[in-house]
């Protein structure tokens, strides 16, 4: 898929592009409670753990929501204790669903969560990068999750896949992005992906 310049430029400004429902909306609440149907259709698999985050890492604003999948046999994850402090570390599946157009990608992601006394003390995690969409690290125990998730995604609630190579393309060099995550020069990944704290 082919991304006009005009589109680029109305996605680093945050605003709602396409004109399919519920894009044509122009309302990124109403683009996020659809996002909400999609979380809850990937959460009837019952090997999986889906869990969403609509409040954009708790500060700012995110062109995109940020979804954590993970095993519930806990295959993908570790726990080690110290002290009174347990630690769960899951090499998981991430995904970034755009609230700006129907954009998607998935990639590989290690995160941790840190409880003490059964209470929350502290969690980390990584972003997808560009050059990270769309890969596995761990083939075997993902790939039979990531064709049912790409079939659900195209064909029931009608997103395309972000390829690499589209990702990577770079973009007018004054086209500005209000990003933590990237610098100039920006991609096309940077438009429909991007967080300002």
């Amino acid at each position: 898929m082919n991304y006009t310049e005009e589109t680029l430029r109305l996605l680093a400004q945050e605003s709602v592009v396409r004109d399919i429902h519920p894009f044509d909306s122009g309302e990124i609440d109403t683009v996020e409670q659809y996002i909400k149907k999609i979380v809850k259709k990937l959460q009837q698999n019952p090997r999986l753990i889906v869990e969403a985050d609509f409040d954009y890492y708790g500060s700012g604003f995110a062109s995109y929501i940020n979804i954590h999948i993970s095993k519930k046999d806990g295959s993908d994850s570790t726990v080690s204790t110290k002290n009174r402090a347990i630690t769960t570390s899951t090499k998981g599946l991430l995904l970034y669903i755009c609230n700006l157009a129907p954009v998607w990608c998935y990639g590989s992601s290690s995160w941790s969560k840190t409880t003490e006394d059964g209470a929350f003390k502290s969690s980390s995690g990584y972003f997808l990068t560009s050059k990270k969409i769309n890969t596995l690290d761990n083939d075997a125990l993902w790939h039979d999750e990531v064709e049912t998730i790409k079939t659900l995604m195209d064909d029931m609630y009608g997103y395309v896949l972000l390829t690499t190579k589209e990702a990577q393309k770079p973009i007018s060099s004054d086209i500005k992005i209000a990003t933590v995550f990237s610098d100039p020069p920006f991609e096309v990944f940077d438009c429909f992906f991007h967080w300002e704290d």
